[in-house]
């Protein structure tokens, strides 16, 4: 009997023992920690930084087994590379990151950013989604972001300007030659020749996203992103410009900074035409709510080529980072229906799924259907990694041509010169 009672005491502890193994494990795996993904954000206002730190959270609840740490990023290009830099040199930059367009020609090439290929082109909703928002974020056949903002640049007028002037105001400008004819027939002269209010807005500083989409409708380039070279002195960009400083020196404009929007003469009443983005168009309203019947929203411009210029932010994984299943399946979840859905009608974001287009335009019919039309022929920042000193350079010669320095034809050329200079001087290195 006691051998019994020994037997059925040993069987007894082994089932504990198993039993508590069992739990013990079930216990630990329960209580494994989460998968840590950073993404960074460049901030704006109050209502976009709270919806992109909130997001996370709201994606921890559908994937507890992942957590996001958020960060908001200054929103100037130049303070985000800084952090990004840093980041680089300290092993923090992000798993996800919010870039703008022009960082992925700039930081591309360097490796910074992960090729999305094999996610995207398994992607269950790739279909729906925009070409310009996965070509937009193409470099040399990699996929390095998808686009989730576009940021079209829309000729904008005033439609209470145009009644004055005798124009049609349901009949805006939609080639050179009539963009030229209404800014002249639109300008406001004091007695002494001053151009008290502007026929079109022609900047005089900071100029590139003015000029860039008239090169491009001439048929230019600006620049070939293929063979890695600048198309600034071919005879389509010299058209391009003599066609813009034909139209300055007909005294049209009033000078100002591109980059100091409240400057800009339109916002401030002082012009009849303008090219403006859509968070300027929304603000003007916001201010004075009559201006939703006065403004009106010119078509995409055709001349050889029907083109125009917009920016796009887009979603990137950092080149480096350990976790890009869990950064794909972020982003998956950043560019889901319901989210982008949540956008436009938040933070007023363009949407890029076809799904989502009656949905966009009925929320604002004229505003809206003007956006997805200048999104739709839109080409933003060139993808080369030089880029930025191609705008310096560009920049400087449209000022010395606007300041009657030199020619297009010669600042141009001194432009294109100046740049192979350095591109050598880059190879050489």
């Amino acid at each position: 009997m006691g051998g019994i009672d020994v037997k059925k005491s040993l069987l007894f502890i082994s089932l504990v023992l198993i039993v508590g193994v069992i739990i013990g494990t079930s216990v630990f795996a329960s209580s494994k920690a989460p998968t840590v993904i950073s993404f960074w954000f460049p901030g704006a206002d109050k209502v976009n930084d709270q919806y992109f730190s909130n997001v996370g959270k709201e994606f921890e609840k559908l994937h507890p087994d992942i957590k996001v740490e958020v960060t908001v990023l200054p929103s100037s290009t130049q303070d985000i590379d800084t952090k990004l830099n840093a980041a680089l040199l300290s092993g923090t930059f992000p798993d996800v990151l919010s870039a703008y367009l022009a960082q992925i020609g700039t930081r591309g090439p360097k490796g910074d950013f992960l090729s999305l290929n094999s996610d995207v082109n398994g992607w269950s909703d790739k279909k729906d989604i925009y070409e310009s928002a996965i070509q937009m974020g193409t470099y040399k056949g990699k996929i390095l972001g998808v686009g989730f903002y576009p940021a079209p640049e829309i000729l904008t007028y005033r439609k209470d300007f145009f009644k004055e002037a005798g124009l049609n105001p349901e009949k805006p400008p939609a080639t050179w030659e009539e963009l030229a004819d209404c800014a002249k027939k639109l300008t406001k002269l004091d007695a002494n020749g001053n151009v008290i209010r502007a026929g079109l807005d022609i900047p005089a500083l900071n100029s590139s996203v003015f000029f860039r989409p008239i090169m491009r409708q001439n048929g230019s380039q600006v620049i070939n992103e293929k063979k890695g070279v600048p198309a600034f002195t071919d005879q389509s960009s010299i058209e391009a410009w003599e066609y813009i400083f034909k139209l300055k020196n007909e005294n049209v404009s009033i000078p100002y900074n591109y980059q100091k929007k409240e400057d800009i003469p339109f916002v401030k009443g002082n012009s009849a035409m303008s090219y403006l983005q859509t968070t300027q168009i929304l603000k003007m309203i916001q201010n004075d709510p009559t201006m939703k019947d006065k403004l009106g929203f010119a078509p995409v411009l055709t001349h050889k080529k029907k083109v125009a210029f917009c920016g796009f932010r887009l979603f990137t994984i950092g080149g480096k980072t350990k976790h890009k299943k869990e950064s794909w399946e972020f982003i998956e979840f950043l560019m889901s229906k319901d989210q982008m859905t949540r956008r436009f009608k938040v933070l007023n974001m363009p949407v890029v799924r076809t799904s989502l287009e009656e949905d966009f335009i009925a929320s604002d019919p004229v505003l809206n259907k003007a956006q997805l039309e200048y999104i739709k022929y839109g080409k933003g920042a060139e993808n080369v990694p030089w880029l930025n000193s191609a705008m310096a350079y560009l920049h400087t010669a449209y000022e010395e041509v606007y300041n009657n320095k030199k020619t297009p034809v010669q600042a141009l050329k001194d432009a294109e010169n100046n740049l192979q200079k350095d591109l050598q001087a880059m190879k050489n290195e």
